[in-house]
């Protein structure tokens, strides 16, 4: 039984005569007849009561009459659902997000959704030392992170750079300045994260210090600025935290900070966006495509 087999028994079915549904499929009328003469062999029952007067269903007939209709509007269905993966429309796309990106990737996730409502998205928070290795494996398909990237396996694409921020206590003397230079806070003690979490991130703020001959005095490692922990030890005037974007600039309830611009031509660190070389899935290229759209760029290629 072939799907256009179907179609010929609905059209005699609505029509109840050989030669109007053979006008109406654009076939002459003994085709059509063998056609439904074949389908009955196949299903081994009549559908059709014929004779010179008249074409009536059979009880078999109306009853695969009601499945037949099911089958062509499932099979429409299956069609559209094909068309609409092969363009990007449908599937899943996994994202991983690094700490602080969540602004940046919720424009392009709004994006997104918006041109294919039908793709199912699932946004992890990965730290970026984390993301080379997860896209490698197939347990993210795009991800969003700070250097380094493995650029010989993955392939990236620069989105922005972010400013370094310096977190103080909202009552330090340099809290009301628009910015301030390194050598100002060199010997305040500072909180900086394990460079598991970000190792570009965390070279890029020692190498700040040692490009000026700066030695950093830590305070505690392992807690940020943004959460209560890290936020209570800048407050106290125990500690200062550099950090970037959205890491900076999250408040903490009850707890006031100041942030001011780290002003140093080298105080910034670039976002990138990394996806596997390999990559074919309509979705997820789609997902890059409306990070492009997002950022202003061009398409990395049309979808078909």
């Amino acid at each position: 039984m072939e799907l256009r087999h179907i179609r010929y028994f609905l059209a005699v079915a609505e029509y109840l005569n050989f030669s109007k549904a053979a006008q109406e499929l654009h076939i002459a009328q003994p085709p059509l007849s063998r056609q439904i003469r074949q389908l009955e062999e196949d299903l081994g029952v009549a559908l059709f009561v014929r004779n010179k007067r008249r074409v009536v269903l059979t009880k078999a007939g109306r009853v695969f009459l009601d499945e037949a209709r099911k089958l062509v509007v499932q099979a429409g269905h299956a069609t559209e659902a094909a068309r609409h993966a092969q363009k990007g429309e449908s599937g899943f796309v996994r994202v991983g997000i690094a700490s602080g990106l969540g602004g940046a990737v919720s424009r392009v996730v709004g994006d997104y959704c918006r041109h294919y409502p039908a793709v199912n998205i699932e946004c992890k928070d990965i730290f970026s030392s984390s993301q080379s290795a997860l896209l490698h494996k197939r347990e993210a398909d795009v991800g969003f992170l700070r250097p380094p990237v493995d650029q010989v396996n993955l392939s990236c694409e620069l989105l922005f750079e972010e400013e370094f921020t310096v977190v103080l206590p909202q009552k330090h003397p340099l809290a009301r300045r628009k910015s301030v230079r390194l050598k100002e806070i060199a010997d305040e003690p500072l909180i900086i994260f394990d460079r598991s979490f970000s190792s570009g991130l965390y070279d890029k703020i020692l190498g700040l210090y040692s490009r000026q001959g700066l030695t950093p005095h830590f305070a505690v490692t392992h807690v940020e600025a943004h959460e209560e922990a890290g936020a209570i030890m800048v407050a106290s005037g125990r500690a200062i935290y550099i950090g970037v974007g959205a890491l900076v600039t999250r408040s903490v309830d009850g707890i006031s900070l100041a942030s001011v611009k780290l002003n140093e031509a080298e105080a910034r660190i670039e976002v990138y966006m990394a996806w596997r070389r390999d990559e074919d899935s309509p979705a997820v290229l789609s997902f890059l495509n409306s990070t492009r759209r997002v950022f202003g760029r061009p398409p990395i290629r049309e979808i078909a």
